[in-house]
């Protein structure tokens, strides 16, 4: 059995990976900006004073937004995890992170499905870290039951 289990293992690796960063909406924010300032030298050629409304407001909205929006993450999953482990009330096996979004201005939020340790889990919490602090905005604990 343990062959079996060996080989079945062989070729899997964990190795480092990257987490998208919101921070990189302000990219996005730079093309709308830029659109907007096309759109404003246009208007400006071409005289047509409700293309303001229409065209270069609504861009720089979402250029403002974008900015706003785009943050940069500080806390990694792991280290979420590892904060969420802290804060559960049972000692955790197994545990995964969800980076998720909250509030008008989408602030990150990880979401820790946390396991408690053992080969048949008593009890899991859900818990969420706030991805730009660290600090943990929310904790649900409840027991596992049997099927």
């Amino acid at each position: 059995m343990k062959d079996e289990e060996a080989s079945s293992s062989e070729g899997t690796e964990l190795v480092p990976h990257r987490v998208l960063d919101t921070a990189n909406r302000r990219a996005a924010g730079a093309v709308y900006l830029i659109g907007a300032l096309i759109g404003a030298g246009l208007i400006l050629a071409t005289g047509i004073s409700l293309m303001w409304l229409t065209a270069v407001l609504p861009l720089l909205g979402i250029a403002g937004y974008q900015f706003v929006a785009g943050r940069r993450i500080r806390t990694s999953d792991m280290e979420a995890i590892q904060i969420a482990s802290d804060s559960a009330p049972f000692d955790v096996g197994h545990a995964s992170a969800t980076l998720g979004f909250t509030g008008l201005t989408a602030k990150p939020v990880w979401q820790v499905l946390a396991f408690e340790a053992g080969s048949a889990p008593r009890h899991q919490a859900l818990v969420t870290v706030d991805a730009l602090t660290g600090e943990v905005t929310g904790s649900f604990a409840e027991a596992v039951e049997p099927v």
